[in-house]
């Protein structure tokens, strides 16, 4: 398959829903009975943004690849390097802290961490929209 006709659709859905949760959980009053719900949709659709990045950025770089079978078999770090000398990532480094935020957001909840995971997100919907608007440089080119 050709980077061309991978869709990058989903991501660009992904990232507005994850923009739009954040805007309301920001927007909603702190002593509101919503706010926990509206921050719980907030890392719900980070978790979703996030696997989907990840997702894509490696089927892109499968694409490109002139041995696929290589970067199928990346570990984490190394498929974040990849993606940074292709110029697809500006700074591996955060990949790997929305990596182990994303991790958090698996094990057992705590109000405290559920907390600095949402308000880590308008920094991830920026990387992860700077990664959307390279994969479609790399998928039109």
């Amino acid at each position: 398959m050709d980077p061309a006709r991978i869709s990058l659709d989903p991501l660009r859905k992904a990232l507005d829903a994850l923009a739009s949760a954040q805007h309301y959980w920001l927007q909603e009053a702190p002593d509101s009975g919503r706010k926990p719900h509206l921050r719980a949709g907030v890392i719900q659709s980070f978790e979703f943004s996030y696997e989907l990045s990840v997702r894509l950025l490696r089927r892109v770089l499968l694409e490109r690849s002139a041995v696929p079978p290589q970067v199928a078999d990346l570990s984490f770090n190394d498929l974040l390097r990849l993606g940074a000398d292709a110029g697809l990532l500006a700074d591996a480094l955060r990949w790997r802290r929305w990596r182990e935020l994303r991790n958090r957001t698996s094990h057992a909840y705590d109000e405290a961490q559920a907390q600095r995971i949402a308000e880590a997100m308008p920094d991830f919907l920026a990387d992860a929209q700077a990664l959307h608007c390279q994969l479609l440089a790399a998928c039109s080119a």
